[in-house]
């Protein structure tokens, strides 16, 4: 054979060569460790309105394996708001992502919603875009390093975020790692999901997404997204630089679910005062007012007010001051309510409460 075939051979050889190790180079995954479990906590709050304070408070746990190709994220907690609005809701989410497939659990419907993923679905994302290093730090016993950027700040290691801060418009928001273990055996068992009915969703529309993004167990997701809405908007961290109407919208954005269901529970509450105030026009003893407060105590529940409203001792004089008082509110609330059905988002309905 000539030298000029053995070097084109060899020229090939070599460029074959360097094209296999780009391709192989090029191979990312979502996490650069193996497997894992993270749990965090979180808090966060914000005065929504003038009238009106919001808290949140929680725990939440990721777990992951094949470097991060198939992980679940879990979110319990309590959302909060005191004030001229009064409510409380539960907050749960579960999601599970493997390479082809999203897994969502809708716990009000006891059922599993499963999609093929979209190119939305990034499941490689750079969680250092746009920021900038800034140090380390220790979280959870683990040394990441610190990165920041306008409202937001994290702690990073190996791409797993281990503290989550933002601090954008005055709402605070923080998901930080109080544990975490990794390289480890994780089984099929450990990354079950709930032992519900799954419904496909050969193609997972926009409105569905629509739909379901502002639900009670979306609402930590929802806070995190939209404070990246509001950074592409040049907000600063722990200042805040844009307008109050941007601010409007931005509260109006992640309270949207509250102000849907308040819209629903006040009309119900006072459909519940007058039912009750009925009701204990004609109860002569202790066991038949219980009864006649017992929707009534419910109702104030789901606004998050939490009152003993046991009754144990019953005759004329502590029931005209129980109906004094319910008859004060029937009228209060009353007067609120064509407010409350124009309302259109939570900061009118604010102004209807004060």
């Amino acid at each position: 054979m000539s030298l000029t075939f053995h070097i084109k051979t060899f020229f090939l050889s070599a460029v074959i060569g360097s094209i296999t190790m780009l391709n192989a180079e090029v191979e990312t995954h979502p996490f650069d460790i193996e497997s894992g479990v993270v749990i965090y906590e979180i808090s966060g709050g914000a005065q929504i309105t003038p009238e009106t304070n919001l808290s949140i408070k929680g725990h939440a746990k990721l777990r992951f394996k094949e470097w991060g190709e198939v992980k679940l994220e879990e979110e319990s907690g309590v959302v909060l708001t005191t004030g001229a609005i009064k409510h409380k809701q539960y907050v749960k989410r579960f999601e599970k992502q493997t390479k082809e497939t999203v897994i969502t659990a809708d716990y009000e419907n006891e059922q599993l919603l499963e999609r093929k993923k979209v190119s939305s679905d990034n499941n490689t994302q750079d969680e250092t875009d746009c920021l900038v290093k800034k140090g380390q730090e220790s979280v959870a016993g683990i040394l990441c390093d610190v990165w920041e950027g306008p409202g937001v700040k994290k702690c990073i290691y190996k791409n797993i975020v281990l503290k989550l801060e933002s601090h954008v418009l005055d709402v605070l928001y923080a998901r930080v790692a109080t544990k975490a273990v990794f390289d480890i055996n994780t089984s099929d068992e450990a990354c079950k999901v709930p032992d519900y009915p799954v419904q496909e969703f050969a193609l997972f529309k926009d409105e569905i997404k629509t739909k379901n993004a502002y639900k009670a167990e979306n609402f930590c997701k929802v806070l995190k997204d939209a404070t990246y809405d509001i950074n592409e908007q040049n907000a600063s961290y722990g200042t805040n630089n844009i307008e109050d109407e941007e601010r409007k919208k931005f509260i109006n954005k992640i309270t949207q679910d509250i102000y849907e269901r308040q819209k629903e529970l006040l009309p119900e509450l006072l459909h519940s005062l007058k039912e009750t105030r009925a009701c204990l026009q004609t109860g002569d003893d202790p066991f038949s007012a219980n009864q006649c407060i017992e929707n009534f105590s419910r109702m104030k529940t789901k606004l998050g007010t939490e009152e003993k409203d046991y009754i144990i001792l019953w005759d004329d004089k502590r029931k005209n001051t129980l109906l004094d008082k319910i008859e004060d509110d029937l009228i209060d609330l009353q007067s609120r309510i064509p407010c409350v059905n124009r309302a259109k988002n939570i900061t009118d309905l604010s102004s209807c409460m004060k």
